[in-house]
């Protein structure tokens, strides 16, 4: 029995998108800054108002570090406020909302939790402290005793890429006779590298 393009395209798109959702489906915070179930945690936005009074609430945030003070047995570091994504990883594609603090009971290298790097907080909140940026003074929504993880540098995933031509929507690796290629975009953008090749024998009727 043959098999229409049009159906065998189908069946590839299908099984491409089933395995991006069972990937989506498996991500989850790192098990340092996890909660268990049913754990109600404090919005930033919520605390970061003026009147806010939160003390003692369960917060997990998520930013780009802005500056780490490190005291005689704890860490302060102070953080830019972006929305977490699926996993915890910030959303640095916009700008950030706002700062807040984080109190660490032990000593954290500067070196390793760099100003620019993204991080994940977990903790309890205590009173906002206030701190000078500039001449200005700020006051920080502070997570007390926290878990912290450090997210290491984002790759982005390979892409498998389609093409709309003659015969309908193919992907990049489908070609109508001769040699195909299967080709995965990583890193470097525009560029693609054939991970594999083989000779296809084509029926044209």
């Amino acid at each position: 029995m043959k098999t229409s393009f049009g159906t065998k395209t189908g069946c590839r798109l299908f099984f491409c998108l089933a395995f991006v959702l069972s990937l989506s489906a498996c991500v989850s915070y790192p098990d340092v800054v996890t909660v268990p179930e049913g754990t109600n945690l404090v919005e930033f936005e919520t605390v970061n108002q003026v009147d806010s009074n939160k003390i003692g609430a369960t917060a997990r945030w998520s930013g780009v570090i802005a500056k780490v003070d490190n005291q005689k047995q704890s860490t302060n570091i102070d953080v830019l406020y972006y929305p977490a994504q699926i996993g915890g990883r910030p959303e640095t594609s916009d700008e950030p909302t706002g700062r807040f603090r984080v109190k660490v009971n032990k000593f954290l290298d500067p070196e390793i939790y760099k100003k620019g790097k993204q991080i994940t907080a977990l903790g309890t909140l205590k009173e906002k402290e206030t701190a000078k940026i500039g001449e200005y003074e700020y006051e920080y929504p502070t997570i007390d005793q926290a878990k912290v993880y450090l997210w290491p540098k984002s790759k982005p995933m390979p892409r498998l890429e389609y093409y709309y031509g003659w015969y309908g929507m193919y992907p990049r690796w489908y070609w109508h006779g001769g040699r195909r290629h299967i080709f995965i975009v990583g890193e470097e953008r525009g560029k693609a590298k054939p991970a594999a090749q083989a000779k296809m024998k084509v029926n044209i009727e």
